[in-house]
């Protein structure tokens, strides 16, 4: 066990793609409350989202070469259900396992890695699969968490090459350290401002008379707006008590506009989902 570490910090954090149509894809999914649509139901949401037919089909060729989706064959269409770090994202938000904070044992747990350059693909694979872990990059080389969350990362782990070094072991440290550190290693003063953004625009959505106008393309691409951006930011807060977090911390606000948001604007988009994917899947 490595202790009494002073780590130097870098604010170079990694973040959770936020591309439009992968998320949309995942969001998706979550409004159909299913894990598996037909690419007839999953072509027509994303036209209803905004997108020409032409794009909806190439973003689910994409995302199933880059194995965001796996797909099987029902006769001469096909299935989908998320997969990779897409569908872990996607469980994280759904359980909310996300918000729950784990003990301060007076000590991070850590991930020490040495990948060679001709690797670099599984380097920032592994990354990846950590940040949607719930590690946070304290420095190059070095992945920090509350909690050992190495089962997240296991498929990953499996394809290290043997020509790379992993170390797992603790990184101790006073609270007040492990405070400074957590804000270094999540980047949480820029998370707080994308935070605030967010804030903004659900507190103005809120304010706004109710929308009468029922189910619809627009009502889906209207809660769409307002919720996906923030919900994909809520996986970049990490799992802390909070000793950990700074003192203004507003990720609790975050969460309740959110919910709120889905009270008044969720419905109507829930039952334009409903009625497409009965008309498409039975």
């Amino acid at each position: 066990m490595l202790t009494n570490v002073k780590p130097s910090v870098t604010s170079s954090v990694l973040r959770v793609s936020r591309g439009s149509g992968v998320p949309t894809v995942a969001f998706l999914f979550g409004m159909a409350g299913r894990t598996e649509l037909s690419g007839a139901t999953l072509k027509r949401l994303l036209v209803d989202m905004g997108m020409t037919d032409t794009a909806a089909h190439g973003l689910l060729a994409r995302m199933r070469r880059d194995g965001q989706l796996a797909s099987t064959r029902r006769g001469r269409n096909a299935s989908y259900r998320l997969a990779g770090d897409v569908e872990r994202g996607f469980r994280l938000i759904r359980d909310r396992a996300h918000l729950r904070p784990v003990e301060w044992t007076g000590a991070f747990h850590a991930i020490l890695y040495q990948v060679p350059e001709q690797h670099r693909a599984f380097r920032d694979a592994l990354r990846r699969a950590a940040l949607l872990s719930g590690y946070g990059l304290l420095q190059h080389g070095v992945l920090i968490a509350p909690d050992d969350r190495t089962a997240g990362i296991s498929e990953t782990l499996r394809t290290c090459p043997a020509d790379a070094r992993i170390l797992v072991t603790d990184l101790g440290m006073s609270i007040s350290d492990a405070a400074r550190v957590a804000r270094e290693a999540w980047d949480l003063d820029g998370l707080a401002k994308a935070y605030r953004t967010h804030i903004d625009t659900l507190r103005q959505a809120l304010d706004e008379p109710a929308d009468r106008r029922g189910a619809s393309a627009e009502a889906l691409r209207r809660y769409a707006s307002l919720v996906r951006e923030p919900l994909v930011d809520t996986l970049r807060q990490p799992r802390l008590v909070p000793q950990l977090l700074p003192d203004d911390w507003i990720g609790g606000t975050l969460r309740r506009l959110i919910d709120e948001v889905h009270e008044r604007y969720g419905p109507a988009a829930a039952r334009h989902v409903a009625d497409i994917v009965d008309r498409h899947d039975g």
